[in-house]
């Protein structure tokens, strides 16, 4: 007799992380990933009937696209 399989998202990539992951990952709550979504604002998603999922390359790319470039030359920016 076959054995069965489970067909999860998560068996079947290998590389689809849970909202409560995100969120551990990027330090903020999984209300502010269910608002960001709802805005079109925060890392790209997939959605499995009412499961969501993020792919880890879209998270990287999140985190890229949001890094901030500090000038530590520019010691002061005001005239005295």
């Amino acid at each position: 007799m076959a054995q069965a399989t489970s067909t999860t998202p998560e068996v079947l990539s290998g590389q689809l992380l849970s909202p409560a992951q995100v969120a551990d990952r990027l330090g903020v709550t999984e209300n502010a990933l269910a608002i960001w979504r709802y805005y079109k604002r925060g890392p790209n998603y997939k959605k499995f009937g009412r499961s969501v999922r993020y792919e880890e390359r879209a998270i990287a790319a999140f985190e890229a696209a949001n890094e901030q470039v500090c000038r530590p030359d520019i010691r002061n920016l005001r005239r005295h």
